[in-house]
């Protein structure tokens, strides 16, 4: 053994000890950084969308806003004609029903989005913080393995048949590393699948609970409640369906993270109809709308049970995954572990002139990476 590679392994023992520990702590950074990088974009590529959608419902709703206003105060007017017995009501309240049924569902949407756009908002402002922290980590990370690199370039260069079992290990290393990469970013989708479908669950429990406000308030109405029951009804039923709206969003994200989630069963909300609900309430339109309420309710009920068996079935797939990333995160350490080993005998040893150390199989070895 040379002088020269000598005093190179004496000079280089403590730096080498403490960029190995510098990646240890910061394996993973590279890979989250990327893929948070990912998910940054899609969250502002989706808010850029809501925008131009809101301003484009907002003009709708207007317009719409407008032709109601008219014709309900028309509405009202040939009210009181029908009262005297003006005929033609029929064809004018058919007409009336349209023009306000289009300016709640025009309504109803705009307001679905804003809900989405603030969601979306917050998501970004949280992604963005988990980014300045990921970016500190990854370059550290690289900082370190560019010095690393350049330091083992300069002593380990080419083989080293000298240092028994280091190209091996070395090779064993990249190995796991890969490994690791892919068991990370694996249990990080399923991490996020699991999210999405918590955040799909807790919108479909509010609504549900918006569901049966709604069906208590068209019990009280059956018994005479009025216009003011039925305002409250309509109101319920707008909540439950932005709450709906919020869900199959969050379902969609999921299902992009891991697309073997099923998609949850078909949920209608029936807002009833102005024109006939208020205008012309009776007994018989206040039975025909609770039946519209209680299927509405039953469909719901249905996807929130749903949502919580996928959900259960997720979780155990995120565990899964965990383990597997824990696995493959031991199998890189005991490889680095052995590495440095084998590496810090040889500074021990040749620095101190004595033999190479026998070469001893690392106890983990590079296991193939799943298919997933």
């Amino acid at each position: 053994m040379s002088s020269r590679l000598i005093e190179s392994l004496q000079h280089a023992a403590g730096n080498n000890q403490e960029l190995l520990s510098i990646l240890s702590q910061t394996d993973n950074a590279p890979s989250a950084l990327k893929q948070n990088s990912t998910y940054i974009s899609d969250l502002q590529n989706q808010i850029a969308a809501t925008d131009k959608e809101i301003k484009r419902l907002h003009r709708i709703t207007e317009d719409e806003r407008k032709d109601h206003i008219k014709y309900e105060e028309s509405t009202f007017t040939r009210y009181m004609y029908k009262m005297r017995g003006k005929k033609g009501q029929a064809k004018f309240a058919e007409k009336a029903g349209k023009e306000e049924k289009e300016f709640v569902e025009a309504w109803q949407k705009e307001r679905e989005t804003q809900e989405s756009h603030a969601e979306l908002t917050r998501a970004l402002a949280d992604a963005q913080q988990e980014q300045q922290r990921l970016q500190g980590e990854a370059a550290r990370h690289d900082q370190a393995q560019s010095e690393l690199d350049r330091l083992y370039s300069s002593i380990f260069d080419g083989p080293t048949p000298e240092v028994p079992g280091e190209d091996q290990l070395e090779s064993s290393l990249q190995n796991n590393k890969q490994w690791a990469d892919s068991c990370t970013q694996h249990q990080n989708l399923q991490r996020r699948a699991a999210e999405a479908l918590h955040a799909t669950l807790q919108h479909l429990e509010r609504a549900a609970k918006d569901m049966d406000d709604a069906l208590d308030m068209s019990r009280w109405d059956m018994w005479g409640g009025g216009t003011f029951t039925d305002m409250m009804e309509r109101d319920a039923l707008s909540r439950a369906q932005v709450g709906v709206s919020e869900s199959l969003r969050h379902m969609d994200e999921a299902r992009r993270c891991q697309p073997a989630i099923p998609p949850l069963s078909e949920i209608n909300i029936d807002n009833g109809h102005f024109i006939s609900d208020v205008l012309f309430d009776n007994i018989f339109t206040d039975m025909a709308q609770h039946d519209r309420i209680k299927n509405s309710a039953m469909q719901l009920h249905k996807a929130l049970q749903q949502c919580r068996e996928i959900l259960d079935k997720q979780k155990r797939t995120y565990h899964e995954a965990a383990n597997q990333s824990t696995q493959a995160t031991a199998a890189l350490n005991s490889s680095r572990f052995e590495l440095q080993r084998i590496r810090a005998e040889a500074f021990e040893r040749f620095a101190g002139q004595d033999a190479p150390p026998p070469f001893q199989q690392a106890t983990a070895q590079y296991v193939p990476p799943p298919a997933y």
